[in-house]
């Protein structure tokens, strides 16, 4: 499985790294700190599976989002501390498969990305 985290806090791509190679010890992780940087992986990595933070310092995750969705149904999973509900709906409304705050439960955070990649591939 390839994974790419688009965070500009390196220290929760390392975790979320940590998170996915004990479940999936195969997984390949990759990483950007920038929107841009975020948005060229997708297009030339074609990950399984990405984990988008609201707050990068070129754009917000929202508007990533969407420009992924303009040539990706690759599943998105925005993980963020921007917990209101407003930003919940603007991100599923937006392309996310799926929203979750931080702090956040590493068991269930896995669940849930097992959820999306599982009805990504039964499409």
């Amino acid at each position: 499985m390839k994974i790419l985290v688009i965070d500009d806090a390196p220290d929760l791509a390392e975790v979320v790294s940590i998170c996915f190679e004990m479940r999936w010890p195969n997984s390949t992780i990759l990483s950007a700190e920038t929107a841009e940087e975020g948005i060229r992986q997708a297009r030339a990595a074609s990950p399984d599976v990405i984990i988008l933070d609201v707050g990068l310092p070129d754009r917000d995750g929202f508007q990533v989002c969407r420009e992924i969705r303009s040539f990706s149904d690759v599943p998105v999973i925005m993980l963020t501390v921007r917990s209101d509900d407003q930003d919940i709906v603007k991100g599923l409304e937006w392309g996310a498969d799926d929203y979750i705050t931080k702090p956040f439960s590493y068991i269930q955070f896995l669940a849930r990305v097992q959820a999306v990649i599982r009805r990504s591939q039964a499409l």
